[in-house]
């Protein structure tokens, strides 16, 4: 794939920063982009897959225009949410339209395959499974804690009177309301007199880790095969022996860091075990200077390391990913890169995701709504 124009399809959802200044940066070198919100389908989102003996003619039409998915040269899985049954179908009929998008939203990805994805659908899949990044992470040379995936009671009171000192971790992050508080799950101590009874230990298998002993920690963002690792001092922070996310700010940064060269080719082998182009790993240091392997997240934020440390130009060096089209990319930093400041002041993301929720809110009066879509799509 050259450095010509391409066309850059992101699946994304609303609210999504990363999406919008990802668009300006593109938009910028010369690309066309298409943030497409999976929830879109199908109301405000239309397939057209037409097939004859001439040939095909798939299109897909969205509130920001129609496009020929031939045109597709790269996809960027950034955050794909599902289709949603529009609310004016007859409950008798909702499971049936739920089947039909559900295959339908699978056929456009499948289209779409023939593009350069960041990262492939089944892969990006496949790397939410922390039991399966563990067991590859082991074979790819990566020292990772002590660690159980269970929901036998058993096994998990046998595991915690061995390491006396460990975490808990949902197998997949969960938030929702309480008493009009947004709660979410984090990484927590836990020991054997924690447990609830053996039913609700039942209920819902976890991840059980022995605790690691913290010099800082990493966050190291892939493209390719290039990286751009953070130093983080958590222990800077309310919470941060426990995890960082929770009370996150600049302040605890020294900086970039380098990788060992052995962690380096690991990540590297981990990366392609898991069939992803893309990824941000995260380990903690400990006071000998080991590197202790975390997880590696398929579609991780990364606004924040070029936040926290300028000279990382992260946003520069995926536009030139994407551009490279290539799962072995290596970064050249140009004399003059695009930067996070710049493209902030670019996008004004803020005012770009006020503007995809105006247009997505139900209007008062239908026929509004019809001549307001296709004003907006002239």
């Amino acid at each position: 794939m050259s450095k010509s124009s391409k066309t850059v399809f992101i699946y994304t959802m609303p609210g999504d920063w990363h999406a919008v200044l990802a668009e300006t940066a593109l938009k910028a070198r010369g690309h066309r982009v298409v943030r497409y919100f999976g929830s879109d389908f199908p109301a405000l989102a239309d397939i057209e897959f037409e097939y004859g003996r001439d040939g095909d003619a798939l299109r897909l039409h969205t509130l920001g225009g129609s496009l020929a998915l031939s045109e597709v040269d790269v996809v960027w899985n950034r955050r794909m949410i599902g289709p949603k049954v529009p609310a004016n179908v007859d409950p008798r009929d909702r499971e049936y339209v739920a089947q039909q998008i559900r295959f339908g939203d699978a056929a456009l990805r499948s289209l779409l395959r023939e593009a350069f994805w960041i990262n492939p659908h089944d892969a990006a899949r496949n790397a939410d499974h922390k039991p399966k990044q563990l067991q590859l992470a082991l074979r790819n040379g990566l020292r990772i804690p002590d660690t159980l995936v269970a929901n036998r009671p058993d096994a998990i009171r046998r595991f915690l009177d061995a390491h006396p000192d460990a975490i808990h971790k949902p197998l997949i992050g969960a938030s929702w309301e309480e008493n009009d508080k947004t709660l979410s799950t984090y990484t927590a101590r836990v020991r054997r007199e924690d447990l609830p009874p053996d039913p609700l230990l039942r209920a819902a298998p976890g991840i059980f880790q022995a605790k690691v002993a913290k010099k800082y920690e990493v966050r190291a963002q892939f493209f390719g095969a290039s990286y751009f690792a953070l130093k983080i001092d958590s222990t800077r922070i309310e919470y941060g022996e426990m995890d960082w996310r929770l009370h996150q700010h600049g302040d605890m940064t020294d900086g970039s860091v380098e990788m060992p060269d052995a962690v380096y080719a690991a990540c590297l082998r981990q990366l392609r075990s898991l069939g992803l182009v893309a990824g941000a790993f995260d380990f903690i240091v400990t006071p000998d200077d080991e590197w202790v392997y975390l997880e590696v997240n398929e579609a991780g934020q990364f606004i924040f390391v070029e936040q926290w440390c300028p000279e990382l130009t992260l946003f520069d060096a995926f536009c030139a990913f994407v551009e490279s089209g290539d799962p072995d990319f290596v970064y050249k930093r140009p004399a003059s890169p695009q930067t996070l400041e710049a493209l902030q002041e670019a996008a004004d993301p803020e005012r770009v995701c006020a503007d995809d929720d105006a247009r997505r809110s139900p209007p008062a009066d239908p026929v509004a709504a019809v001549e307001n879509i296709a004003a907006s799509a002239a």
